[in-house]
């Protein structure tokens, strides 16, 4: 082999790192010298090869993300519907009154009101503030929501504060999991007389 350009110069053809007019000198030895030519043709099979390998470790990857993607679309992640929910996707509480101050207690030892109406909530996740009525102090309350033949489906406490002569109890109340319907909401708490009353969901 006299005159080789050498593995170096063979490697670099082959993977066609060379500049042209470089190149060209040794492309026409390889016309003529069969053991160069022999390796530069092994260096571009080596060549074609990782091109093939990453082309299938690209394919493969991006099998991986679309099924992903589609596995959290359908579990709701991106949609906030469904499965769990992400953060971004979290309803944020709204604020809400309920004046209880005229309204009939529906079982208890007061006497009806005008006020006889069911309590109306939307469905969601509320930031309450429940005017009491008259004669409830401040403190800790208990807030529970259950179907009409007394099964619980929500509790929550919050604290009651005297404003200028009202007693507002103020809590978070998460219904956006409630059918539309009629419940009962109860208002105790330790020491405390339990009123419940008619509660509507919208």
């Amino acid at each position: 082999r006299v005159g080789c350009p050498g593995s170096r110069v063979l490697k670099s053809l082959g993977e066609q790192r060379m500049d042209l007019r470089e190149a060209e000198q040794w492309l026409l030895h390889l016309g003529s010298c069969s053991p160069c030519f022999i390796e530069y043709t092994a260096f571009q099979k080596q060549v074609a090869r990782r091109k093939t390998l990453e082309l299938v470790l690209a394919s493969a990857a991006l099998i991986v993300i679309v099924g992903l993607a589609g596995w959290l679309w359908k579990g709701g992640w991106f949609r906030g519907t469904g499965g769990k929910p992400n953060i971004a996707t979290v309803m944020p509480y709204q604020k809400v009154t309920v004046d209880l101050r005229n309204r009939i207690v529906f079982r208890g030892e007061q006497l009806p009101s005008a006020n006889s109406g069911a309590i109306q909530l939307p469905r969601g996740r509320l930031d309450v503030t429940i005017l009491l009525p008259k004669g409830s102090g401040p403190g800790n309350y208990e807030v529970q929501v259950s179907t009409e033949l007394e099964k619980s489906l929500i509790t929550t406490t919050g604290m009651a504060v005297d404003q200028n002569g009202i007693t507002a109890l103020r809590a978070k109340l998460d219904i956006s999991n409630l059918s539309p319907g009629g419940y009962v909401v109860a208002i105790g708490g330790a020491g405390r007389e339990r009123r419940e009353y008619p509660l509507v969901m919208k």
